[in-house]
């Protein structure tokens, strides 16, 4: 996948690929809203909810590292998603 946005994960133009539209990822860059900053408040919410620092959760959305299979299902139940979908192998 070639990547549209800058280095620090600063979003320009990014468009979620179809293959991307149900994981993890694609959840996140998915999030629009009026709140100040909403992806932030995901981050947050799902560090909190797994126990894990936020820089941790921004690795697993980058695709650097994946959340161990615990973490992976209470992020799925949180989005009511299955963790096959969010976390593809």
């Amino acid at each position: 996948m070639k990547r549209k946005y800058k280095k620090r994960g600063r979003k320009v133009n990014y468009q979620i690929p179809e293959s991307e539209k149900m994981t993890f990822r694609g959840h996140y860059f998915s999030i629009e809203g009026k709140v100040i900053n909403p992806r932030t408040e995901f981050i947050k919410e799902i560090a909190q909810l797994c126990m894990v620092s936020e820089t941790t959760v921004r690795s697993w959305i980058a695709g650097e590292y994946r959340p161990e299979p615990l973490k992976q299902r209470l992020i799925a139940e949180k989005l009511q998603r299955k963790p096959e979908e969010l976390f593809p192998a």
